[in-house]
């Protein structure tokens, strides 16, 4: 009968020393604590072999007091970050509950994502916090106190620099948000039509449909192509609002062909923009870089949230009932009448859009 193994028992997280069964000559192996690998598994690495418990136990207590583990010392930043990440998603109820960390992270500690995390010192974190809006600056660093809880969980790090930061003072202020003209509007179906820089072309393509329809970013990148009825000549989708959600909006038709074109770039993806190495769609963080560029490019200072004002501005100038405009673009009405007992057929949606005319 073979005899049991024999283990000498350590306190949680301080590694262990098991005695192997059979005739070894170094029958005591040790093995370090649990760490967490960059794909989130946890694993415990075996330190070695020795001859007597005693030096089973010397191996570890010198393990101990170096607690790096050697193999993890060029871990980024990013890479830590992304499992942080996967955490808060299994954590949270919503999406937007992690979205918050993803956006903040990657539009503003982007420059540090590849830099290991031992070589990233606490004025660099700090100039970036505040450099940002209290608000913003709050979502980073819990953000980063739950990297670095990572990074010493997994013996990468010794302390927690994201503690010691310090919120901004910065108040976010609400900007004024113009409407789009009609020349900006030109230049960008004129881009739209002639560009050969794909990515920017999808910009131009997105900001036409997000004027022609007055959905909001997030409702654009996120609609489902099993939600598109081109046929009858309109969508179904929104967030944020129950009025927002799964609303009819029209298709314009100057917009319709746009859609088949994205519909028809990756097949047999879910969204109509789909991200081109997996299959979630277009993402926050990604949309909003791009938008900036494209801004850039084409020489104008209006933001993404103007394309929607852009939209119903038009439609309040053409006498487009205001009970129709909340409809189309998922605003709530106060008006009980309006909110219980009148209902609009898609047809009737559509002739109001159709008439826009930038």
């Amino acid at each position: 009968m073979a005899r049991k193994r024999r283990r000498t028992r350590k306190t949680n997280g301080a590694g262990s020393i098991t005695k192997l069964p059979g005739y070894r000559s170094n029958p005591w192996m040790v093995r370090g604590p649990a760490e967490i690998q960059i794909d989130g598994s946890t694993k415990r690495k075996v330190i070695g072999y020795y001859a007597t418990s005693d030096e089973a136990e010397i191996a570890l207590a010198k393990y101990k007091i170096n607690r790096f583990n050697l193999d993890e010392k060029d871990t980024t930043l990013g890479e830590l970050f992304e499992i942080f990440l996967e955490n808060k998603k299994k954590e949270v109820k919503t999406k937007r509950s992690w979205e918050k960390y993803e956006k903040a992270f990657y539009t503003y500690l982007f420059h540090l994502k590849d830099k290991p995390i031992r070589n990233i010192n606490y004025a660099e974190l700090q100039d970036v916090l505040l450099g940002t809006v209290e608000g913003t600056s709050k979502h980073l660093k819990q953000a980063l106190v739950g990297v670095y809880d990572i990074g010493i969980k997994s013996n990468i790090l010794s302390s927690n620099i994201g503690s010691l930061l310090k919120i901004s003072k910065t108040k976010a202020y609400t900007r004024k948000i113009n409407i789009f003209d009609k020349e900006t509007i030109h230049k960008i179906i004129e881009f739209s039509n002639t560009s050969n820089n794909l990515r920017m072309k999808k910009m131009a393509d997105m900001t036409l449909i997000l004027l022609y329809s007055g959905m909001r970013a997030g409702e654009l990148r996120t609609i489902e192509k099993e939600n598109i009825f081109l046929n009858e000549n309109y969508m179904i989708g929104g967030i944020k609002t129950e009025a927002g959600k799964n609303r009819i909006i029209p298709i314009h038709p100057f917009i319709k062909n746009l859609i088949v074109k994205y519909i028809d770039e990756y097949p047999s993806k879910k969204y109509l923009f789909s991200q081109e190495r997996s299959d979630r769609c277009f993402s926050d963080v990604t949309f909003v870089n791009n938008f900036l560029e494209f801004r850039k490019l084409l020489n104008f200072e209006y933001n993404r949230h103007a394309t929607r004002h852009t939209f119903i501005s038009e439609m309040k100038r053409l006498g487009i009932s205001a009970d129709k405009i909340k409809k189309i673009v998922g605003h709530s009405t106060s008006d009980i009448t309006d909110g219980v007992y009148t209902h609009y057929e898609p047809e009737d949606l559509i002739k109001e859009v159709i008439k826009i005319r930038y």
